[in-house]
């Protein structure tokens, strides 16, 4: 057999968070081979090793939430080469819980290579037993191999992915070359967000649908945030501030750089959403160009929590003052869902003329309504400690940026309003 390389994917499982991460952040320094962390739900770690004098580039799927993901698992599952399972074998259900990720498994992929690995064997009295309980289980499924790892022992986690690597290439090379094939097949995968929300995958592209009917609209996926860099992002609020931070990095031409598959980029789209959800469709954790659109249609096709949270939403990113984002609700007409006691309100709130500094001066498409209203607004200010009326060389001072302080008891107006 010639020197040809491989290309696996392995998946990490378990019900002991503490011990995968141990073993994905020693094995692998590197998201993505340039230390990038993916995204909500799922870890992906890639590392190149040789194995049998071949190199393998192995492909690690770490799923953080195995419940909260199920609907996902047949696409978790698809393609994989081999299986490392992670289990804290003193739990009383172990057996159980191993029975069914196992089952599961089979059923899938069929008989992949599987390596068992007994974490947290903390005394000596339980080692003895629980070691044995996990080589009968072992045996039991025709696992590869069993062994135990602990984050205070000089174990070499690689060790472990190299004999994982040795038994994939050997089942790979034993197995009868595939059949030629016609034309492929749509591939559906669907996830379901809820009765109004759900994703498909479909022949290698990601589609949302709203209602039972596609929605069309422009997505992709925040990649790039480097864990060494991560401090740089705290005062982040919104995916928006991310993606302009980091510029063309997020461009939909940067996926192929990252050799992303259709079902990973569908599940990051997926666990994304699903998160979006979870929060109440908090325009933040989405881009402008997709939140706010998706969530018009989601109150469209009659989703409640859609119609509850829409035009607040609306009034909380105009009142946060983030330039590109009220462009966006401006030129869009997103004002026009505002009835007048809305606007009003919205123009009391301290937070959105604290915030006019950010965006009013450098926004040249303001509707004439909408400036003439903000301006009358701010002609009527008054400190809040003396009552005396702000004047307008200091509104102009305030909009340019700078502090504003009462002429009369030098109160700082616009931090005390």
């Amino acid at each position: 057999m010639s020197d040809r390389d491989f290309k696996v994917k392995v998946m990490l499982m378990g019900d002991d968070p503490e011990g995968k991460a141990f073993l994905a952040s020693n094995f692998s320094k590197n998201y993505f081979a340039t230390d990038y962390k993916y995204t909500i739900g799922l870890e992906f770690h890639i590392k190149s090793l040789r194995v049998l004098g071949r190199t393998m580039k192995m492909q690690i799927w770490e799923l953080l939430n195995e419940e909260r993901f199920q609907s996902l698992a047949s696409m978790y599952y698809r393609g994989a080469n081999g299986a490392i399972i992670i289990s804290d074998i003193t739990k009383s259900n172990f057996r159980d819980h191993l029975d069914e990720t196992i089952q599961t498994i089979r059923e899938s992929v069929g008989d992949i290579p599987i390596i068992l690995i007994a974490s947290k064997l903390f005394s000596e009295e339980n080692q003895a037993a629980s070691r044995e309980k996990a080589i009968l289980a072992a045996q039991n499924y025709n696992i590869s191999v069993f062994t135990e790892v602990s984050s205070t022992s000089n174990q070499n986690p690689e060790l472990i992915f190299k004999k994982l690597g040795e038994q994939i290439i050997k089942r790979i090379e034993s197995l009868p070359p595939p059949r030629p094939v016609g034309r492929p097949s749509s591939t559906r995968t669907e996830f379901i967000i809820n009765n109004y929300l759900k994703l498909r995958l479909e022949y290698s592209n990601t589609n949302i649908y709203v209602g039972g009917r596609i929605f069309r609209q422009c997505k992709y996926l925040l990649l790039n945030l480097s864990v060494p860099n991560a401090n740089d992002y705290d005062e982040i609020e919104s995916i928006d501030e991310a993606a302009e931070k980091l510029d063309s990095s997020m461009e939909r031409g940067k996926i192929k750089e990252y050799h992303l598959s259709p079902d990973i980029e569908f599940w990051g789209h997926c666990s994304n959403l699903q998160v979006w959800y979870e929060n109440n469709y908090d325009s933040r954790i989405l881009h402008r160009n997709l939140a706010f659109p998706l969530l018009k249609a989601l109150v469209n096709a009659g989703d409640p929590l859609a119609k509850n949270v829409f035009k607040e939403e609306i009034a909380l990113r105009l009142a946060s003052g983030y330039p590109s984002v009220v462009q966006h609700l401006v030129n869009q007409g997103y004002l026009e869902y505002l009835n007048k006691e809305e606007l009003n309100t919205l123009l009391d709130d301290r937070n959105f003329i604290k915030n006019l500094p950010k965006w009013f001066n450098a926004f040249a498409n303001i509707p004439k309504w909408l400036s003439r209203r903000i301006k009358a607004k701010l002609n009527d200010l008054k400190c809040p400690s003396c009552g005396s009326k702000v004047s307008h060389t200091l509104i102009k001072t305030f909009l340019d940026r700078n502090s504003v302080r009462c002429e009369y008891c030098n109160t700082n107006v616009i931090q005390d309003l």
